[in-house]
């Protein structure tokens, strides 16, 4: 039996530039969050002397990769070296390797397989033989099904292990990036398919394995959760078992529950606290940092859509300061970040009738007619900055439907807010 580390998409040198951030402490925080997670995966790897560690691409976030995060990776990896474990590593579309001129020279520990598929051997210390298949990436976009390149299993070899960065061709979603299907890697006769490139941990095959272990550390609100690599017990013919080790010590939590009936400051506060004190004995229990948002759904009862409007804001204020203020004291930290409000399709988006339904015939048509939409973000479109940062990393048909959803969501507050203030003043 083989026992080995499989982690991919590392971004060490990766940003949370996009969170709504105001703490000092936190900014500090998450900027060493993902080079201390790789910290722990390689103390993990050394205390459970593996046989060796397999990295299956992005070890950074851009091509172009930090100095900081250079030094830090090539210093994990002597530490590998120190302890006489071998690393097999590929580069996916992040990290594609463009100009090897712009990267630190690697200890010899290090194997890191070219452009084109090819295998490498090892010798474990029990003698067992491994083979291991993969290829990097040369630029950014890999269109093309890499998946017949690889050989069949090596009948030498004890155990046959194949590397992919890469798209799920049989799933949907976009397929720019060496997509490959399932059936077709079976096909190889490998004992274990070692896969990168999607950031939530999902096992596609059993038999034989073929596994993302998801990214090391979250970098959002869509990455929610613990998040780490796989520690692999790989025996001849296939058996595998797999350990789930947890390295990141922030989590993204998100949770949704019902708003109810508000009717009062006091009681919206209650509702909110309550809905929080969750995530802060999550953080108790599973011992770690916690990046919290928390979204109440409501049927569009309009007292209680007053007092989330009138109130929400400034709530959220406060929670934060009482947060930071525990968290001086406490050895697992909670930071709100987010209070959303979800209103389902029933409410009503005016309390006058007549407003009520030109409302929803003006936005039923924008959300049908795409010429209506076009014009309407046409300047934003146009932007030097949103063409360059935003406009050609989004999807389009997702960025729509959260702009029209938030739109919605806005006009039912706002109606429902000044009818119950004109009913009270």
């Amino acid at each position: 039996m083989v026992r080995f580390i499989h982690t991919a998409d590392l971004h060490l040198d990766q940003t949370f530039k996009n969170l709504p951030i105001k703490d000092d402490y936190l900014q500090h925080a998450l900027a060493e969050a993902t080079l201390n997670s790789f910290d722990n995966l390689i103390q993990t790897a050394i205390n459970e002397q593996v046989d060796f560690f397999l990295i299956v691409g992005d070890i950074y976030h851009g091509a172009r990769a930090t100095l900081r995060a250079q030094f830090a990776f090539a210093n994990g990896m002597q530490r590998l070296a120190d302890a006489e474990i071998p690393v097999y590593m590929l580069y996916g579309n992040h990290d594609f390797d463009a100009d090897a001129n712009h990267r630190l020279k690697l200890p010899n520990n290090v194997h890191i397989f070219g452009h084109e598929v090819e295998t490498k051997y090892l010798s474990t210390h029990r003698g067992e033989k491994v083979a291991i298949s993969g290829f990097s990436y040369d630029q950014q976009w890999i269109a093309d099904d890499r998946s017949a390149e690889y050989p069949t299993r090596d009948p030498l070899v004890d155990i046959h292990i194949g590397m992919i960065h890469g798209d799920n061709s049989s799933s949907n979603g976009q397929k720019h990036y060496a997509p490959f299907n399932p059936s077709d890697l079976v096909s190889h006769g490998f004992d274990y398919w070692a896969l990168g490139h999607i950031h939530k941990g999902q096992v596609l095959y059993e038999n034989p394995t073929m596994v993302y272990p998801g990214n090391i550390q979250g970098a959002s609100f869509k990455e929610d959760g613990a998040k780490g690599a796989l520690i692999v017990n790989l025996e001849k013919g296939g058996y595998t078992n797999l350990e789930f080790i947890e390295t990141a010590e922030w989590q993204f939590q998100q949770s949704t529950r019902e708003l109810g009936l508000v009717d009062s400051l006091e009681s919206l506060r209650n509702t909110i606290e309550v809905a929080l004190h969750d995530h802060i004995m999550y953080a108790k229990d599973e011992a770690v940092n916690v990046i919290s948002r928390m979204t109440f759904t409501t049927n569009g009862d309009e007292e209680s859509l007053y007092w989330w409007h009138t109130y929400a804001d400034e709530l959220l204020e406060q929670l934060q300061w009482s947060l930071r203020n525990q968290n001086a004291s406490r050895a697992q930290k909670v930071y709100l970040v987010a209070l959303d409000i979800q209103v389902n399709n029933q409410a009503v988006w005016s309390p006058s009738p007549v407003f009520n339904d030109s409302m929803k015939r003006a936005f039923e048509d924008i959300t049908s007619d795409d010429e209506q939409f076009q014009t309407l973000v046409a300047d934003l479109e146009k932007n030097g900055q949103w063409q360059r940062l935003v406009g050609a990393n989004i999807d389009v048909d997702q960025f729509k439907a959260d702009i029209l959803a938030k739109a919605k969501e806005q006009i039912i507050l706002e109606q429902a807010s000044y009818s119950q203030e004109q009913r009270r003043f």
